[in-house]
C-alpha cells in the first residue's frame, strides 16, 4: 500500500501538505479501489452475457453465472478487505500526519507564545522604562515647580516685607520729619511770641518810662512854675508888704487894709495859678497816663495780633505738615497697596505657572497614555506580525532552496550586472558606535552586508571600501550606487557623516531602504528623529531587524535590491 500511495507518506511539516489535501487524497485512494472492483464486476458480468449471446448450454450458463457470481463475491470480498486495509492504513498515516502537524502546532504555539511573550515583556519594559521615565520626568517638573513657587512666594514675601519695611520706614521718617517741623515751628512760634512779648514789654517798659519822664518832666515843669509864681509872689509880697510898710507908713491903717487885700488877692490869684498848674500837671500825668495805656493797649493787641498771625501761621504749616503726612501716609498706603497688588501678581503669576505645570504634567501623563496606548498597539501588532511571520517563515523556510522564482532570481542577477556609470548595487551608510552599545551597530552593518554579497550584490561599506573618509569621496561613491541601505538606531541621526550621505542620495535621486535595529531601539523614537532630520529616508517600507527572524529582513532586503538596484 505504500508504494501504490507514494503522496500519503509525505512527512508533515516539511512539504507543507495541507490536512484536509491529505484527508481528500486518501477518500480518492479509496474510491478508486471500488471503482477499479466495480469495473472488474462489470468484466465478469459482460463475460457472462458474452457467454449468453453464444448460445452455450442452460447448464454451461448456469455455471459461469455461478462462477461469475462466486469471483464478484469474492472480488468484493477482497476488495471490501483492501479498502478496509487502505482504510485503516489510511487513517494510520492520517493520524501520524495530524500527530506530527499537532507537534510542529504546539511547537509552533510555543514558538509564537514564546515570541509574544518576549514581545510582551519587552513591550511592558519599554512601558515601564517610559513610565518610570516620564513619573521622573513629573517629579523633577513637579520639583521644579515646587522650587519656582517656594522662591516667587519667598521673592513675594520679601518684596511685600520690604515694600512694608520701605512704608514704614517712610510713615516714621515722614511723622519725624512733621515732629522736627512742628516743634521747629512751635518753637519758632513760641521765639515770635516770646519775641512779641519782649518787644511788647519793651514797649510797654518804654511807654512807662516815657510816660514817667513825662510825668517827671511834668512835675519839674510844674514844680519849676509853681516856684516861679511862689518867687513872683514872694516877690510881690515882699513888695506889697514894701507898699504896706510905706502905705502903713503913708496912709497907716489904709494902707495895711489894702495890703492885706492885695496879699489876699495875690494869694487868691497865686493859689489859682497853682491850682490850675496843678489841674494842667494832672490833666497832663493823665493824658500821658491814658497815652501810656493806649501805647500798652495797642502794644498788647499788636502782640496778641502777632501771637494769632502766628498761631494762624503755625497752625497753617501744622496743617501743610499733616497734610504732607497724610499725603506721605496716602503714599504709604499706595505703596503698601503697590505691594499687595504685586504680591496678588506674584500670586497669580505662581498660580498661572502651576497651572501651566499642570496642564504640562496632565499633556506629559496624556502623552504618556498615548505612548502606553501606542506600546500596547505595538504588543498586539509584533503579536500580528509574529504570527503572520511565522506562517511566512515556515513558508519561506521550506521554499527557500527550492523557489524557482529566487534561482531565476540569482542566475538574472549573475548575469545582469550593474546599470551602465553605476559601481555599486547599494551604499551602506550606518554609525559605527554607540554610547551605551558600544560597535554592536557596526556589527549589525557588518552582519547585512556580508548577507547581501552572498545574494550576488556588490555594495560599498567604508570597512571596505574605504581608506580615506572625504566627502567628496562619499558623494563620488553615492552618486555611483544604484541604491541606499540605512541601518538606524536612536544615535544614528545624530551623526553629521550620516546625514551628508543621506543628503547626497536625495540630491542624487537614489531610492533609500532603512533598517532599524529593533532588539535595542524603539522604532516610533528613531521615526520620529528621520522626521526631523531627513524625510526622503521615509519614501520606502522600513524594515525591522530582530534576531530571530533575521533570515526573514534578509530575504526582505535582497528583494528590495534587486526591484530598485539592477539592471532589468
Amino acid at each position: 500500500m505504500a508504494t501504490a500511495l507514494p503522496w500519503l507518506t509525505a512527512v508533515p511539516g516539511q512539504d507543507e501538505l495541507p490536512l484536509g489535501s491529505a484527508l481528500a487524497l486518501a477518500t480518492l485512494s479509496v474510491g478508486l479501489y471500488l471503482k477499479v472492483f466495480t469495473v472488474q464486476a462489470y468484466i465478469l458480468s459482460f463475460v457472462a452475457v458474452l457467454f449468453a449471446c453464444v448460445k452455450l448450454r442452460k447448464e454451461t450458463v448456469q455455471a459461469a453465472k455461478l462462477a461469475a457470481r462466486e469471483e464478484v463475491v469474492s472480488a468484493m470480498a477482497a476488495a471490501k478487505f483492501d479498502v478496509k486495509e487502505a482504510r485503516v492504513a489510511a487513517r494510520e498515516e492520517v493520524e501520524a500526519a495530524l500527530a506530527v502537524m499537532k507537534h510542529d502546532v504546539k511547537a509552533a504555539r510555543v514558538a509564537a507564545k514564546m515570541d509574544v511573550e518576549e514581545a510582551n515583556e519587552a513591550a511592558k519594559i519599554d512601558v515601564e522604562e517610559a513610565k518610570v521615565a516620564a513619573s521622573e520626568e513629573i517629579a523633577a517638573a513637579m520639583a521644579a515647580i515646587k522650587r519656582d513657587a517656594k522662591a516667587a512666594m519667598v521673592a513675594a514675601t520679601n518684596d511685600v516685607e520690604e515694600a512694608k519695611i520701605a512704608a514704614k520706614l517712610d510713615v516714621e521718617e515722614a511723622k519725624a520729619a512733621a515732629r522736627e517741623e512742628i516743634a521747629a515751628t512751635r518753637a519758632a512760634n513760641k521765639l515770635d511770641v516770646k519775641a512779641a512779648m519782649v518787644v511788647a514789654k519793651n514797649d510797654v517798659d518804654e511807654a512807662m518810662l516815657a510816660a514817667t519822664k513825662d510825668v517827671e518832666e511834668a512835675k519839674v515843669a510844674a514844680r519849676e512854675e509853681v516856684e516861679t509864681v511862689m518867687a513872683a509872689t514872694k516877690r510881690e509880697i515882699t513888695k506889697a508888704r514894701v507898699a504896706a510898710i510905706v502905705a502903713a507908713k503913708m496912709d497907716g491903717e489904709e494902707a495895711k487894709i489894702a495890703a492885706k487885700k492885695e496879699v489876699e488877692e495875690a494869694k487868691v490869684a497865686a493859689r489859682d495859678e497853682v491850682e490850675a498848674a496843678m489841674a494842667a500837671t494832672k490833666l497832663d500825668v493823665k493824658a500821658a497816663m491814658v497815652a501810656a495805656k493806649m501805647d500798652v493797649e495797642e502794644a498788647k493787641d499788636a502782640a496778641k495780633i502777632d501771637v494769632e498771625e502766628a498761631k494762624v501761621a503755625a497752625s497753617e504749616e501744622i496743617a501743610a505738615a499733616m497734610a504732607a503726612i497724610r499725603r506721605d501716609a496716602k503714599a504709604a498706603e499706595e505703596a503698601k497697596d503697590a505691594a499687595n497688588i504685586d504680591v496678588e501678581e506674584a500670586k497669580v503669576a505662581a498660580s498661572e505657572e502651576i497651572a501651566e505645570a499642570m496642564a504640562a504634567i496632565k499633556r506629559d501623563a496624556k502623552a504618556a497614555e498615548e505612548a502606553k496606548d501606542a506600546a500596547k498597539m505595538e504588543v498586539e501588532e509584533a503579536k500580528a506580525e509574529v504570527m503572520a511571520a511565522t506562517k511566512i517563515r515556515e513558508a519561506k523556510l521550506a521554499a527557500r532552496e527550492d523557489n524557482p522564482e529566487r534561482r531565476l532570481r540569482r542566475s538574472s542577477l549573475a548575469s545582469a550586472g550593474l546599470p551602465p556609470g553605476k559601481k555599486y548595487h547599494y551604499f551602506l551608510s550606518h554609525k559605527k558606535e554607540h554610547s551605551t552599545l558600544g560597535r554592536q551597530p557596526e556589527s549589525l552593518a557588518m552582519a547585512v552586508h556580508d548577507s547581501q554579497t552572498l545574494a550576488g550584490f556588490v555594495g560599498f561599506f567604508d570597512v571596505d571600501d574605504l581608506k580615506t573618509i572625504t566627502s567628496e569621496q562619499l558623494a563620488e561613491d553615492v552618486r555611483r550606487s544604484c541604491a541606499m541601505v540605512v541601518v538606524l538606531h536612536d544615535e544614528t541621526c545624530a551623526s553629521s557623516w550620516c546625514q551628508f550621505e543621506w543628503k547626497a542620495a536625495e540630491l542624487a535621486g537614489i531610492p533609500v531602504l532603512c533598517i532599524i535595529d529593533a532588539n535595542h531601539a524603539c522604532r516610533t523614537t528613531v521615526l520620529e528623529q528621520v522626521k526631523q532630520c531627513n524625510p526622503h529616508l521615509m519614501v520606502n517600507q522600513w524594515i525591522s531587524y530582530i534576531d530571530s527572524y533575521r533570515h526573514d529582513a534578509s530575504s526582505q532586503i535582497t528583494d528590495w535590491l534587486h526591484e530598485h538596484a539592477t539592471q532589468s
